[in-house]
């Protein structure tokens, strides 16, 4: 059994100009100890999707389809009878059994309080039991997990005393503090530096063997889950384009989308190699049909494109892709 499973998950955002479909049909899962990279440009539906599972949609969004399953049980905002129900359970959930790395670690954290009461509240909201002596120690714990030096002398400070690199460490912290069973970080190294970036993947990627929760990372650079995960769902404006595992997408990359962000990664090992940006911008959701969203974008489209996406071809096991170009029919024709 997945420890996270999404199927048909369809999102909206009710706006002045009408509905703006932001996540469309979406199925996943994440199995047990697993890290799933989420992998699209900005605007792709993302972070929606994950904010949709985590109940954290802004107030004119709403899940309006699909099932949601945490570990076998039902949090589809849909499975409740009313409002107030699904909250409750959600502040049970947020936190204890999944928890959220946001991208921006400037403003996360909150700037006047300690970062101990920042690390213990969380520990003793979902712990009631737990002294405050256990949940300090706990907190220093997780200091030292995620490489912060010193922590008996840090754990009293403030967030403007630490560097970004540093303020990230402590979300992550944050986010591990109740052993939670899937970990969310939604593009975590967004707003720092190259080096410390670097730093803040090698955290996570080494935690990924220390921890038993499933891990999702959302980006929108390939070469970013390269190394760290163990499968990779490409995102489109507002779908689910490719699936599979990190070697089937890096080597044998079957949708346009797919093989358009590969050519956008630079490789120091080929000096010479020039990059190939994706012509166009990324579809308006606010107007999409139901044709494939990357239709416009796409050197290789045919007639058919416009009208409607293609089921999923397999692949292999865990290798699937939604592109008319693989349908028996396409297959050795430029075009239609």
């Amino acid at each position: 059994m997945a420890m996270l499973e999404i199927n048909h998950l369809t999102t909206e955002f009710t706006t002045e100009n009408g509905i703006v479909k932001a996540v469309r049909d979406v199925s996943l899962k994440v199995e047990k100890g697993e890290v799933l990279g989420i992998v699209g440009e900005s605007g792709s539906g993302k972070s929606q999707t994950m904010f949709s599972v985590m109940g954290l949609l802004a107030g004119n969004g709403k899940v309006v389809e699909g099932s949601i399953k945490l570990d076998g049980k039902e949090i589809s905002p849909l499975s409740f009878e009313n409002r107030k129900d699904y909250e409750k359970t959600m502040d049970d959930i947020r936190g204890n059994d999944m928890a959220m790395i946001f991208q921006d670690p400037m403003t996360f954290l909150n700037p006047v309080l300690k970062i101990e009461t920042q690390l213990v509240e969380p520990i003793i909201n979902h712990n009631p039991d737990i002294s405050k002596k256990e949940a300090r120690q706990r907190a220093l714990e997780l200091m030292r997990k995620v490489g912060i030096p010193s922590p008996e002398n840090r754990i009293d400070q403030y967030p403007h005393q630490f560097s970004g690199g540093m303020r990230q460490r402590i979300i992550i912290a944050i986010a591990l503090a109740c052993n939670p069973k899937v970990i969310i970080a939604d593009e975590p190294t967004t707003a720092l530096d190259v080096t410390i970036q670097a730093q803040v993947l090698d955290l996570i990627s080494s935690l990924k063997d220390t921890i038993d929760s499933s891990i999702i990372m959302i980006t929108h650079d390939l070469g970013v889950v390269a190394s760290i995960c163990d499968r990779i769902a490409i995102m489109y404006g507002g779908k689910i384009v490719e699936t599979g595992t990190a070697e089937e997408i890096f080597y044998n990359p079957q949708h346009p989308y797919t093989k358009g962000l590969l050519q956008c990664i630079a490789n120091p090992e080929e000096e010479r190699k020039k990059l190939h940006p994706i012509p166009g911008s990324p579809p308006d959701l606010l107007n999409i049909s139901n044709e494939c969203p990357f239709v416009d974008r796409c050197e290789s489209a045919m007639k058919i494109c416009k009208l409607a996406m293609n089921d999923y071809t397999s692949f292999s096991d865990t290798h699937s892709c939604s592109c008319w170009l693989q349908h028996d029919m396409a297959k050795g024709k430029g075009e239609e």
